[in-house]
This record gives structure tokens, sequence and C-alpha cells, in this order.
């Protein structure tokens, strides 16, 4: 988070994707050289609840994480966000919760590497 939000792309500043209105709130809770155990609500507005505001956020900004705002970089993955959106989503159109309940089920039958075939990151952003 540090560095997307103080040295993006070894820029020197926050990485530009970020509203401006989120960016204040996201610094005051992180500041550079910060607790990095610091927990952030990822989304806005519905911190609480399982819903489609997420993807709103992400839309609009304020995604917290920089993998949730690349979504919105590339046109096929910016369609797919956007589909959720149109105006005839709700009668005709894909459902953001049945589709991540799909996912995550295609996701539980990725097979899991245990024991000397895989490994725990200690560090998030590097492999070990």
């Amino acid at each position: 988070m540090e560095e997307r939000l103080y040295n993006f792309a070894s820029l020197g500043g926050p990485d530009p994707s970020i509203n401006p209105r989120l960016l204040p709130e996201l610094t005051s809770t992180c500041p550079k050289n910060g607790d990095v155990g610091v927990r952030l609500p990822m989304d806005h507005g519905s911190e609480d609840t399982f819903d489609i505001q997420i993807l709103q956020n992400i839309r609009s900004g304020f995604a917290v994480l920089q993998s949730d705002a690349k979504l919105m970089d590339d046109l096929t993955t910016r369609g797919i966000v956007d589909s959720y959106f149109d105006v005839w989503a709700p009668f005709f159109g894909p459902s953001f919760e049945a589709d991540f309940v799909i996912s995550m089920v295609r996701m539980g039958r990725i097979g899991v590497k245990t024991g000397s075939n895989g490994n725990i990151r200690r560090q998030c952003k590097s492999f070990n």
C-alpha cells in the first residue's frame, strides 16, 4: 500500500487511479513508514455487506487495492465490470453475486500446492 500511496511506479507520488477524495483517507490511515498491520475497509459504503458496491467503488476510483483498480485498465475487464451496471442488468444481465459464487467454486477446484511443492510468501509483493 505504501508504494501505491507514496511512490507509485517509482515516480514519488500516489497512483493516479486513486480518486482524489479517497487519497486523504488512505494517507491518514496508512502514513509513510507507518504500521503495515493496519486494516482498511475494501468496500466504502457497505463495509459489512457483500454487494455490488465494491464494483461501483472500483469504477469511481475508490479501489483500495491496486489489483482492483487494474480492472478498469483493460478493455475486457472494464467491460465485464460495466456490464453489471447496464440499465437492463437487473432484469436480463449478469448478477455480480451469482457470478462471484460461481467463481469461488471454480477457484476451490484449483489444486493447492502443499508441503515442499508450495510456499507461503513472507512478503506479499515478492516471491520467497
